[in-house]
């Protein structure tokens, strides 16, 4: 399940989004602050950021710029301001996309995968060593050509570690990217996932962090 942080100041509108993308089956987390979004963005993944420009503390353009410093997530900026010079301010400060107030959910749900479906950088394949490859378009990981198997929280968690290669994921990010509300965490399951994934991929390719969590070697 896609994790995205919503930031919009109209509490409204921002539970109109967040209800709509929930039924979408997406996992949504809201703020209303220009502040609080630079520092939840800085402290979680997110697979994309839906991001306001006028904001109280810190405007859209603001965010964007700073979470720029430390993210490559994907930002779609949601405005009233539709002038040339806005949207070209936009993507001058990161945004991905720009969609102008009032727009439809639908319209909105349809920008969104679009975005994700260029989540791995426009990568369709990663060379994982000489012999394994995962294929970021099916989600298939192939060895010496033939496709091994692996259970849909093994997928997540291989893609979570790809999309943030030499990064340190925290368990806590982990956890919160393979299970749903409702859903039994503990660091045991998660031992499993990564004990098999090394399995596969090489045990030197997912390091251990102590204490922290984990982190994929490139």
């Amino acid at each position: 399940m896609k994790k995205l942080l919503v930031v919009e100041d109209d509490v409204d509108l921002n539970t109109t989004i967040v209800k709509y993308l929930k039924i979408k089956s997406f996992k949504c987390e809201a703020v209303y602050d220009g502040e609080d979004a630079v520092s939840i963005a800085y402290e979680k993944n997110f697979e994309l950021i839906l991001l306001d420009i006028k904001l109280p503390s810190l405007s859209g353009f603001e965010v964007a710029k700073r979470i720029r410093e430390f993210s490559n997530v994907p930002i779609i900026f949601l405005t009233s301001l539709d002038t040339q010079e806005d949207i070209e301010k936009g993507f001058l400060h990161g945004g991905d996309d720009y969609i102008t107030k009032p727009f439809s959910l639908n319209e909105l749900y349809l920008r969104i995968n679009a975005i994700l479906r260029r989540n791995f950088q426009n990568e369709t394949t990663i060379l994982i060593s000489k012999d394994i490859v995962f294929n970021t378009l099916n989600s298939t990981l192939t060895k010496n050509k033939k496709e091994i198997h692996l259970t849909a929280k093994e997928i997540l968690l291989l893609s979570q570690f790809l999309q943030n290669r030499d990064k340190i994921l925290t368990k806590e990010e982990i956890f919160s990217h393979l299970y749903e509300y409702e859903e039994e965490q503990n660091d045991a399951s998660l031992r499993v996932f990564i004990n098999r994934l090394r399995k596969i991929i090489g045990k030197e390719k997912i390091q251990t962090i102590k204490t922290i969590g984990y982190r994929y070697v490139s």
